[in-house]
């Protein structure tokens, strides 16, 4: 039995710093942003470093740091990215026996471009086939990022939750949200947690308010029991039970930021399946994502238990109710 479950695609990631070769312009008065590089030109980069990376092993990669059982299941090409996945899910301590190699398909990839501190993400998912075995032993699963042929696999999980005490939790993909196919939602209403930003809450409720109660109260209608909604740098509000929590940022230095949500997902879902409160949920999370962007990647900076406790005794913390 397995503590956590992580299912999702994984990826070779490639990490490139623009240095000052990029702008940024944004429309007034709202967020909305474009980068803009030079067209139809090569384009010289401070670096590029590439790793093994995507949402489910950096999860269960992070959990594994805080102290639980995980393994990962996932499918990944007849590749290079498949030799470097289970040599590094082995080196963490990841149990690989969910990981199928297809043969002749390719493993998902993506870019990412980083420009002052902030990341834009080139993503390829490709459709690969999630088989869940009968076998499968968790207490937790944890359901991300992957490409398309998806449905097959969230209704197989709704399914297995009627037949075994699991506890669900999700944080969807892009094309998930592209999507908003039917068994998403139908996987959603049966969650124990739900993990989204602002934008990603918006597309979901098909709304354009910026109201963070209202968009967390309408969420947790569609039936999770605990709703997380990170919002930048304003931080991650969570409900349960009608009580709304903020969690603000805990100040670190930012160098990339990918990798930020898996993190804080690692720190929350860590402490939920040990037993403890969603405030204390909301607080690992955070931290664990403030050190996270102080490196490039999604995985140097995760920390272990001993290590976010002792952060917090440096710097008094305090999630609040709003």
């Amino acid at each position: 039995m397995y503590d956590l479950l992580t299912i999702g695609d994984i990826k070779l990631d490639v990490f490139i710093d623009l240095g000052n070769d990029a702008k940024v312009f944004c429309a007034k008065d709202t967020r909305a942003c474009e980068m803009r590089i030079k067209y139809g030109q090569k384009i010289p980069v401070d670096s590029a470093v590439s790793m093994m990376a995507g949402s489910a092993p950096n999860v269960a990669i992070g959990a594994r740091k805080l102290g639980l059982s995980t393994s990962i299941l996932s499918v990944v090409g007849d590749d290079t990215t498949a030799t470097l996945a289970m040599d590094t899910l082995k080196k963490e301590g990841i149990s690989t026996d969910y990981v199928q190699i297809a043969k002749n398909e390719q493993s998902s990839f993506s870019a990412i471009l980083n420009f002052q501190g902030e990341s834009t993400i080139l993503a390829v998912h490709h459709p690969h086939t999630y088989l869940v075995p009968d076998s499968i032993e968790a207490s937790w699963i944890f359901v991300t990022e992957m490409g398309p042929n998806y449905q097959s696999l969230f209704n197989r999980l709704i399914a297995l939750k009627q037949e075994k005490k699991l506890k669900l939790s999700i944080n969807p993909g892009a094309i998930q949200l592209e999507e908003l196919d039917q068994s998403l939602f139908d996987l959603i209403g049966l969650s124990e947690l739900l993990i989204v930003n602002k934008e990603e809450a918006k597309t979901l409720l098909h709304v354009d308010s910026h109201n963070v109660q209202a968009l967390l109260r309408g969420l947790q209608a569609m039936g999770p029991r605990v709703v997380i909604l990170t919002d930048g740098e304003n931080g991650a509000y969570g409900t349960e039970n009608t009580v709304i929590y903020h969690a603000p940022i805990f100040t670190s230095t930012r160098v990339e930021a990918t990798g930020a949500g898996d993190a804080m997902a690692t720190g929350m879902l860590a402490a939920l399946a040990s037993g403890f409160d969603l405030p204390t949920a909301l607080t690992w999370g955070t931290v664990n994502a403030s050190q996270v962007i102080q490196y490039v990647g999604p995985q140097k900076g995760l920390q272990t238990r001993q290590q976010i406790l002792h952060l917090l005794r440096q710097s008094p913390y305090a999630v609040t109710t709003i």
